[in-house]
């Protein structure tokens, strides 16, 4: 019985999220999308909330960029992501918006030097 515990706890644990990374806001502080292992008292001082996110309900320190929803033809335009959501084509010129949050999780496209890269989902 103790070997078919063990078995499970492995395999669990090899089935768990990666750690992402953390994420730089417009004021060269970082945004940790780490699980429940980030500090709640810490993400809400930095403006954050905590939140289930993507499908498998991580809990992360979310926090909005502060140039949320600028318009923008480029990344470098933003704290996060240049997105954009509409009909275009792939490669086409389009303006797209700030990412909004530190959330990654979505489906979006993205835009660079003003023309569309193509969708992207996360989860």
């Amino acid at each position: 019985m103790r070997a078919v515990l063990l078995v499970a706890m492995l395999i669990l644990a090899s089935c768990a999220p990666p750690q992402t990374p953390s994420v730089p806001t417009s004021g060269g502080t970082t945004a940790s999308n780490t699980s429940s292992k980030d500090d709640p008292q810490a993400c809400v001082a930095r403006g954050g909330t905590m939140q289930r996110i993507c499908l498998m309900g991580k809990l992360a320190c979310v926090e909005t960029y502060k140039d949320a929803g600028k318009t923008c033809t480029d990344k470098k335009d933003c704290s996060g992501q240049c997105r954009y959501s509409g009909k275009a084509a792939p490669g086409s010129d389009v303006v797209g918006y700030c990412q909004r949050t530190t959330d990654p999780c979505g489906c979006f496209g993205t835009v660079a030097d003003g023309k569309l890269e193509g969708t992207l989902c996360v989860d």
